[in-house]
């Protein structure tokens, strides 16, 4: 079941009917476990069976957000010939050239080609993220259910809201 709340400068509290719904205790002692864009609350203490549903839990939540995220990308219409999605060969840049031009290490590259002057230009992209950043996993298993990566990489180029009001 989902709660929403706000957070405060003073915290997030958790309603009393999530923890009944849990099976935290009163007073009960609970450990937080932060990373990126998550916390998850889990009792500090558990039997082999609590720790098992805990796990199932989280497997279903992790299953439930990949699904959300292929509802939104939608199915993969067909690109006309090969999927220009398919991940190819990636180009690095010599650390000198990047020093150069003055392109971060960590930044993200784009490429452009002028066929009238034969030549392709490598810069320093606009954007936080791309297909680069999602876990491989995530690629295969979008692509094995015909989920369009396309989509997916434009989300996340633009980095607009995909869950949540």
């Amino acid at each position: 079941m989902k709660f929403v709340k706000e957070t405060t400068s003073k915290g997030l509290q958790i309603p009393a009917a999530a923890m009944k719904l849990s099976g935290f205790e009163s007073g009960g002692k609970v450990e937080l476990h932060a990373s990126e864009d998550t916390l998850v609350v889990l009792k500090q203490r558990m039997t082999a069976m609590e720790l098992l549903r805990a796990a199932k839990s989280l497997q279903k939540l992790a299953t439930d957000l990949h699904v959300h995220l292929a509802q939104v990308c939608g199915p993969c219409d067909g690109c006309e010939g090969e999927c220009p999605f398919e991940g190819g060969d990636e180009v690095d840049l010599p650390d000198y050239l990047r020093e150069e031009a003055g392109i971060p290490e960590k930044a993200k590259l784009c490429a452009s080609v002028d066929e009238n002057e034969h030549t392709v230009t490598i810069s320093e992209a606009d954007y936080d993220h791309d297909l680069r950043d999602v876990p491989e996993e995530v690629l295969e298993m979008f692509r094995e259910a015909g989920i369009c990566v396309g989509e997916l990489e434009e989300r996340l180029i633009l980095g607009d809201a995909v869950y949540g009001d």
